[in-house]
């Protein structure tokens, strides 16, 4: 018997005792003080300063090396005209050029084998004054690219973008609990919390002038006089949560 009673209160030892991490779970309690929570978004359109505009050529040959100088002949007569403009402002950024084997199939008995080569070069010239890029497409065009691909505008200056758009989204939130924290008749309270969004700072170009390449005897006929281009704003987000305490309360009105 005795026995049994030695068994039967350490059982309720171990039922009743607390595991060491075991989390007390508390109820939940009003704010004190009193906070309001919010989100502050911004989308600020800014005007872009700098374009690119962006060819390619292409040439095929017997050799790689007739294929590459075919194009290179044509990428450095684009060079010397896009000089011509302002070498200051407008620049060959980059050119990428490429060469690759066009390839005979042998069929069931002979070996493919290699039947000449292609060369392509991708050109990229950065217009750094926008009043210089509807002469720059001119060139860019009457230069007979085998591709046109398009003008992309962008902001120079990236670092004051963004902050604009963090300073208008932190006025947005402030603002924000500012309204409620008044509307519910309380003044707004000290600054407690400032936590930037998981999505700032997203940097979409704006409109893309798109050209299509012409046929060679288009060119041959006259020379290509582009269209003024206007530069579409640039959008640029940010998004930011503040918590404030709520303060004292406003006198009646």
């Amino acid at each position: 018997m005795k026995r049994l009673l030695i068994a039967f209160s350490l059982a309720l030892s171990v039922l009743f005792a607390a595991p060491a991490n075991a989390q007390v779970v508390e109820p939940l309690r009003p704010y004190d003080p009193a906070v309001v929570r919010v989100a502050g978004r911004a989308e600020v359109y800014l005007p872009p300063d700098q374009a690119r505009v962006r060819l390619s050529f292409y040439a095929p040959g017997r050799t790689a090396g007739e294929a590459t100088n075919a194009v290179s002949e044509r990428t450095r007569a684009l060079d010397a005209a896009v000089r011509a403009i302002d070498a200051q402002n407008v620049v060959v950024e980059r050119t990428d050029v490429s060469v690759t084997p066009v390839m005979r199939e042998g069929g069931d008995r002979r070996p493919d084998r290699i039947n000449g080569y292609e060369a392509s070069a991708g050109v990229t010239i950065l217009v750094r004054d926008l009043a210089r890029l509807s002469q720059t497409v001119e060139v860019a065009v009457n230069a007979q690219p085998d591709t046109f691909n398009d003008v992309e505008f962008s902001i120079r200056d990236t670092a004051r973008a963004r902050r604009a758009a963090r300073e208008a989204a932190i006025t947005d939130a402030v603002d924000k609990a500012r309204v409620y924290s008044e509307g519910a008749g309380h003044r707004l309270g000290r600054l407690l919390l400032v936590e930037e969004g998981a999505n700032n700072m997203i940097a979409q170009s704006g409109n893309r002038a798109v050209f299509a390449a012409r046929p060679q005897q288009a060119y041959d006929q006259a020379a290509v006089t582009a269209p003024t281009i206007a530069a579409e704003p640039l959008l640029y987000t940010a998004e930011v949560s503040v918590v404030f305490e709520v303060g004292a309360a406003m006198p009646a009105r």
